[in-house]
């Protein structure tokens, strides 16, 4: 996969991960949405199993891509 901002080959990987939002604000304490936040992405696994998503990365832009679809969104 070419990087769709510097056009250099991208390296294939895993975002290894536990529970995790994407959010339009910072969360200090919870990885819960607040009642009227927006929000995307809501990525978790079951507390004692390794959880990834299959990703992309540019080694020279370090720009990060994956691909979220199968995970709960409000969009």
């Amino acid at each position: 996969m070419k990087c769709p901002f510097c056009d250099t080959e991208m390296l294939a990987g895993y975002l290894n991960c536990g529970t995790m939002i994407w959010s339009e604000r910072k969360h200090k304490v919870s990885m819960l949405p607040g009642l009227k936040e927006k929000y995307a992405l809501h990525l978790e696994a079951p507390l004692l199993h390794p959880h990834y998503i299959e990703s992309h990365i540019c080694p020279k832009c370090k720009k990060l891509i994956l691909d979220a679809s199968d995970y709960e969104n409000n969009l």
